[in-house]
């Protein structure tokens, strides 16, 4: 793509200030595109970002490889200067121009919502096997399409980055692709030139509120609402408190509404829940019989409809539906082990509403066990779960073990100092122990049968986020089964 025709792309979105007479003259082909100054090939279109970006980082990039530049300033270096109003919205357009539109090679499904999107994602690629051979996946944990894998940041990547594992999944012959869509990704343009085939809303409650994410809820629920208009069809969950709130974000012919109520297009009827999941019929636009899936807890009924709402809205059969629902299973989601009489729940509960949801099921099929509860609070966003997260475990739990969970640039002792007063405002006794495996080792060698032991916050992940990088973790699992050993 030559720069004349980048410098189209983003005058005919509003958002071009000017070029320079370099870029004017500027006549060779841009082959890549990065906005990351430590991995720059060469002939790239390097976007400035970011209210921190220093020239330096951009003389780093030119260095190795950049010949033009994407900026909300001039910069003042010797290369071609595209200068723009937004530089986010640039970089999502310029993707999109650049790759193309993925969906005219694979239906998209965006996901959002502030729990759930994991779990449902897997649920939605069950189904899809059903059906297709490969599939492209872009989750909290993974970007993978068949047995190609590659390397992500965050929930939801950059534009640049996104753009190129979508066209990745398209290179790779993917027949559909499902992504978690988050709030920054929304708040912040990332998926800007993007066009879902469906997007759906599973819930929404306060979360992600820090100096450098969601100044407020109504900020969080603003960026939430932003999915709706990006996509061809959506799937709204009726049940939410805020959904007539989602319903006026697009056009309602536009809108599959799915819940447990019959005022919903899509509903479940006849729930039973036990402490391996659940069955339920559909009735609806769909009508499903006897439906089963095998991830325990309530709040996964409605991840199910979801899903079973999103392959509906792109064409799957009831059976197809149905049969792939009964397979599905995500690691880390509300997965249970029991061994000499101590039962281990692990999961990805981080936040107040899936802390609650969380000891619903707890208090339902465990409701006379002793609780310990092993948890910690993210370093350097979502602050506010440093006060919420105690409201809920204190009062739930019998006794809490604190520890380590992804501090990022802060240490981790500080985080906790943070959280004790909050601790402190109740009368259940608590520990703190930085080392997270020793600290699950804790907990179940402190725990006795019949005590179920919660870990809860990293799922089935195997990293710890420290200083900026990616340290290996066993995991919360592996380190449970190692303690249940003894």
């Amino acid at each position: 793509m030559t720069l004349k025709k980048i410098a189209e792309i983003l005058a005919e979105r509003k958002i071009l200030l000017k070029t320079d007479e370099k870029t004017d003259s500027f006549f060779s082909q841009i082959e890549n595109l990065s906005c990351d100054s430590r991995a720059i090939p060469e002939n790239t279109l390097f976007f400035a970002k970011g209210v921190n970006f220093k020239r330096e980082y951009l003389i780093s990039a030119i260095e190795k490889g950049a010949v033009a530049y994407v900026s909300e300033k001039d910069l003042e270096v010797d290369i071609p200067l595209i200068l723009v109003s937004d530089v986010r919205k640039a970089m999502s357009f310029v993707a999109r121009g650049f790759y193309g539109d993925m969906t005219e090679s694979y239906p998209l499904i965006g996901l959002t919502g502030t729990k759930g999107k994991t779990s449902t994602l897997y649920m939605l690629e069950s189904i899809f096997r059903e059906k297709f051979a490969k599939i492209g996946v872009l989750s909290t944990n993974e970007a993978r399409c068949g047995e190609k894998t590659w390397k992500k940041t965050g929930t939801t990547p950059e534009a640049l980055e996104l753009f190129s594992i979508l066209n990745g999944f398209r290179e790779e012959k993917a027949e559909a692709s499902i992504m978690e869509v988050s709030s920054q990704a929304l708040k912040y343009d990332r998926v800007n030139g993007l066009t879902f085939s469906v997007g759906a809303f599973l819930n929404l409650a306060p979360d992600h509120i820090s100096p450098t994410e969601h100044s407020s809820f109504e900020d969080y629920k603003e960026s939430k609402k932003m999915l709706f208009p990006l996509c061809r069809k959506c799937a709204l969950n009726l049940d939410d408190p805020y959904a007539d709130e989602f319903l006026t974000t697009a056009p309602r012919e536009n809108i599959i509404t799915f819940g447990t109520s019959s005022a919903a297009d899509i509903y479940a009827y006849d729930i039973t829940e036990d402490r391996l999941g659940s069955s339920f019929s559909v009735k609806g636009l769909i009508n499903i019989e006897n439906m089963r899936i095998n991830m325990p807890g309530r709040f996964n009924i409605l991840n199910a409809l979801c899903a079973v709402t999103c392959a509906y809205a792109i064409g799957f059969s009831e059976n197809d539906i149905k049969n792939g629902l009964a397979k599905a299973s995500a690691s880390g989601r509300l997965e249970v082990v029991e061994k000499n009489g101590i039962t281990v729940l692990v999961d990805y509960a981080h936040n107040k509403s899936s802390f609650e949801a969380v000891f619903e099921y707890v208090d339902n099929f465990y409701p006379d066990s002793k609780k310990i509860l092993l948890f910690g609070c993210i370093g350097d966003r979502a602050l506010d779960r440093r006060i919420d997260l105690p409201k809920v475990a204190c009062p739930n739990a019998d006794f809490i073990v604190m520890t380590t969970d992804d501090p990022g640039t802060e240490e981790p002792e500080a985080i906790f100092k943070e959280v004790e007063p909050e601790l402190k405002k109740f009368t259940t006794p608590y520990v703190f122990i930085k080392d997270r495996a020793e600290a699950v080792g804790y907990a179940i060698e402190n725990a006795k049968k019949g005590d179920i032991v919660i870990l809860a916050g990293k799922g089935g992940e195997k990293t710890q986020m420290v200083k900026g990088k990616a340290e290996p973790y066993i995991g919360d699992m592996t380190a449970a089964l190692e303690a249940l050993k003894n």
